[in-house]
């Protein structure tokens, strides 16, 4: 683990702050972007330890954003979150290297719980 900042990916601007709020409450270093691109940028200059992203955005979405990155990043630990999951849906992205699939709404603690096994406060 290291203390690398969490890297939230929303389009839903009051999730997105909902989501900031939590995590910086619970001790991490967040950074926040609005679709996949801005992620991507981000990821480009900042120290990121994890990427929790949305599924449903435009003109990135969060399948395609989480294979951008496992090749360019193959170790970088990528959470995605929908409010449209469905099994075959969240076994597609665990097999593209998603290291767990959230259906929203989830209880805040769930999310606190899974960024600490991959990232140190």
């Amino acid at each position: 683990m290291n203390q690398s900042r969490v890297l939230v990916v929303e389009d839903d601007a009051s999730l997105r702050e909902a989501l900031y709020d939590t995590l910086e409450m619970s001790g991490y270093s967040v950074a926040v972007a609005e679709n996949g691109r801005m992620a991507l940028d981000i990821m480009s200059t900042d120290d990121i330890g994890i990427v929790i992203s949305d599924v449903q955005m435009s003109p990135m979405d969060g399948h395609t954003l989480l294979k951008h990155i496992k090749t360019n990043k193959p170790d970088m630990p990528v959470l995605l979150m929908t409010a449209h999951g469905n099994v075959q849906k969240a076994v597609d992205a665990i097999q593209s290297g998603a290291v767990d699939y959230l259906v929203k709404p989830f209880e805040a603690e769930v999310l606190v719980n899974m960024v600490g096994r991959y990232i140190a406060k």
